[in-house]
């Protein structure tokens, strides 16, 4: 079977059932704008489409970038070298995420632009850098996995004495985001790569894992750092929602599709240099191997666009507008009950 066709069946198989739920409520309880509905099967379309192509790139594209570079990071044997790899390819391959692109936009439109999703993004890949550089240390000197955890779910647990609710719901929510497709297959990859470079077999196999799980937690503690340096310990906002949508179908993806591409293209950039540069200096691969890993990143940067403008473009506004509508039918309810009660 094409390799295309089994990631847009799997891919059908997790959205459907989203689509089903949206289209039940809409012919139920309820009824959306007909423009409402037809953005969002659209966008669905978009997300299976963009999704499928971009597990696709990730598979011969991401995963073999992780996996070389790991080799190469392991195979300097200097500290300063992994540091500095490990640093560099955090930040980078965070920042990339689509998940966090997602709850970085959704952050700043609930806060009204108090915390901007610019903010999150760096500040999240900061966190994702450090305590991954922290993690391939761990690896390379075969630190027992039990202590990393217990130190820094000990420290997450002190920060969260200092840290306002609303940021630390975020905090944990920016945790999650950062294990999305991107960024997860790219870890076990890079893991695996320096893990394979180790001596004794058995070890090394024990810890090509754990790396997403310390790495992730940077990402908690970060949100929680910048709630204590910024001192914003109540969030005030409100989420828009577009009760009688105007325009075209297609208005909003068009508008959406430069601004995404933008963003993607120079979230990749660094990764694809750094392997090339990798390449040249060092890896040296055939012309074949190398055009299927840059018809990867290719297919991620085409996948990643399609999904992101079928999320922001078609299915969030449902979202919203679903939630609205059913809280909306809660209160009412409740006041009806209150009512009858007196």
């Amino acid at each position: 079977m094409n390799p295309l066709t089994e990631k847009l069946k799997e891919v059908l198989v997790s959205v459907f059932p989203i689509v089903a739920i949206v289209l039940v409520l809409n012919f139920t309880i309820v009824p959306l704008e007909t423009t409402v509905v037809l953005r969002f099967l659209l966008g669905a379309t978009f997300i299976i489409i963009g999704l499928a192509v971009f597990l696709l790139g990730t598979d011969i594209g991401i995963t073999p970038i992780g996996n070389y570079l790991g080799k190469g990071v392991t195979k300097s044997n200097k500290v300063w070298v992994v540091v500095i790899a490990g640093l560099f390819l955090g930040f980078f391959i965070s920042i990339a995420e689509p998940d966090l692109h997602i709850l970085a936009n959704q952050i700043n439109t609930v806060t009204g632009g108090l915390v901007p999703s610019s903010t999150i993004l760096v500040s999240v890949s900061i966190g994702i850098a450090v305590m991954m550089t922290v993690g391939i240390l761990r690896i390379v000197f075969s630190i027992p996995l039990f202590k990393i955890l217990t130190g820094v779910y000990l420290f997450i647990f002190i920060l969260s004495l200092f840290t306002s609710s609303e940021f630390l719901a975020i905090s944990f929510d920016a945790s999650g985001a950062t294990t999305g497709a991107l960024t997860v297959p790219f870890m076990l990859s890079l893991s695996s790569g320096i893990s394979s470079m180790k001596k004794n077999g058995k070890a090394s196999e024990k810890d090509s894992f754990g790396l997403v799980a310390i790495s992730s937690s940077g990402a908690i503690m970060a949100v929680m750092f910048l709630n204590i340096i910024t001192g914003q310990n109540e969030l005030t906002g409100e989420l828009p929602v577009d009760l009688n949508p105007s325009g075209t179908v297609w208005e909003p993806f068009l508008h959406e599709i430069p601004i995404i591409s933008q963003e993607i293209f120079i979230a990749l950039v660094p990764i694809v240099v750094t392997f090339l540069g990798y390449n040249f200096l060092s890896l040296k691969l055939h012309k074949r191997p190398l055009a299927r890993v840059l018809k990867g990143i290719v297919y991620v940067f085409l996948g990643l666009i399609i999904f992101l403008v079928g999320v922001n473009a078609g299915f969030m506004n449902v979202g919203s507008l679903i939630g609205y509508n059913l809280a909306g039918m809660d209160a009412s309810v409740y006041c009806q009950a209150k009512v009858k009660m007196s």
